[in-house]
């Protein structure tokens, strides 16, 4: 049997951005092959075994009619969709795979479980920020109502948003996002911002866009069209240096960040997601993400 490079993309088979990254990959058939598979559809439309012999896994994935080996992926996309309370950790058909991919360890892993895992906390990602160099606005994270209120008492001009712990639903879970599951409060301080700011980082190569923020809507407006994002050509040089050391930290080769922009021309942090989509930059500015992201997969290059 021939040997094979296999990118393994797992993702909702509605997903645009990975529809696009997909399409590169099979532009690039001399180099490596393609398989995509939908959790949900493990045990129905997808078969997945496994064998374990003298403490080594081996496994197989076949997707109508087509099967690849474990010993041939070489890198996996992994965007599955969103977890429900019924299944917080995805369909099983999900845990299987997500197990026996964890035993090889020399995969390159885009938007893996773990890189989810160690930027899910509000905290977390604060202070990492706050040590690469972004800036942040203060912030309180508490469940005692006393103490938050302190807190607001001393800065004014605050806001309330509920944040919680468990997984990130998508880019934007920052400072202002409403988490249905959140159990903690978080107070933070209130800036005026003009636009809002949409950082894609592949392994160092920086795709940048911004849109003025939306008025507020009201409920019943929820189909009131969002700005248009537009190219930004110049990413200052604290931020890019911020950037790469909050990807250097927390050991990301993929993220989306959000920042927010006020009048003096300051970017504050707002959230990361190392498993964000970037459909909307690519889409509203024809910047190329999805073929530098298909690059990354077919090259399999280590974290820079």
């Amino acid at each position: 049997m021939d040997s094979k490079r296999v990118v393994l993309v797992v993702a909702a088979l509605e997903d645009l951005g990975v529809d696009r990254v997909e399409r590169q990959l099979r532009l690039r058939s001399d180099d490596v092959e393609v398989m995509r598979v939908d959790p949900a559809d493990i045990g129905d439309l997808t078969a997945l075994n496994a064998l374990v012999e003298d403490g080594e896994v081996w496994f197989e994935l076949t997707v109508q009619g087509v099967t690849v080996y474990s010993d041939d992926i070489v890198s996996v996309l992994w965007r599955p969709p969103v977890t429900s309370p019924e299944h917080p950790a995805g369909p099983e058909g999900q845990v299987q795979l997500e197990a026996l991919l964890r035993t090889r360890e020399d995969l390159l892993w885009i938007g893996s479980p773990d890189d989810r895992y160690r930027v899910q906390s509000p905290a977390v990602q604060l202070v990492a920020a706050a040590k690469a160099g972004f800036a942040t606005l203060p912030v309180a994270i508490d469940c005692d109502p006393y103490g938050l209120s302190l807190f607001s008492t001393v800065f004014g001009g605050v806001q309330f948003v509920s944040w919680g712990e468990p997984h990130m639903t998508g880019a934007g879970a920052g400072p202002g996002a409403h988490l249905t599951q959140g159990r903690s409060h978080v107070v933070q301080k209130a800036v005026e911002c003009v636009h809002r700011v949409r950082i894609v980082d592949v392994d160092g190569t920086l795709f940048a866009a911004e849109a003025p923020l939306p008025p507020l809507i009201a409920p019943w407006e929820r189909d009131v069209p969002r700005p248009a994002m537009t190219p930004l050509a110049v990413i200052p040089e604290d931020v890019q240096a911020a950037i790469q050391h909050f990807a250097a930290q927390l050991g990301l080769t993929y993220v989306v960040l959000d920042l927010r922009a006020d009048p003096d021309g300051t970017w504050w942090f707002e959230g990361a997601d190392p498993a964000g989509d970037f459909w909307t930059l690519e889409h509203d500015t024809a910047q190329p993400v999805s073929r530098f992201l298909a690059d990354l997969l077919a090259e399999r290059r280590p974290a820079s």
